[in-house]
């Protein structure tokens, strides 16, 4: 029998319960040197390193992520840590 392994869209499904987290939550977790202000400007800026979008164009209405984006980012990210962390370690 195989060994089940979970990957980071899996990882972070199971740890939000959901395949949309509102993005204050993402910049809590991942941004947390970002102010609320600096958050909203990127997301209305979409210059985060992931789409944030709205279900509703109200003002009020939360940003959300889908987790999906976020773990190709954060995968991306690591890939890139990784070789550099291989080339200096030789």
């Amino acid at each position: 029998m195989g060994t089940f392994q979970l990957n980071t869209n899996d990882y972070l499904f199971m740890k939000y319960r959901s395949m949309t987290v509102e993005l204050m939550t993402i910049v809590s977790d991942y941004f947390p040197h970002l102010s609320k202000a600096e958050a909203l400007r990127k997301a209305n800026s979409q210059e985060f390193p992931f789409s944030v979008f709205k279900l509703d164009q109200s003002k009020r209405a939360p940003f959300l992520v889908h987790v999906k984006d976020l773990a190709d980012v954060l995968d991306t990210e690591y890939t890139k840590a990784a070789k550099d962390y291989a080339t200096f370690h030789r």
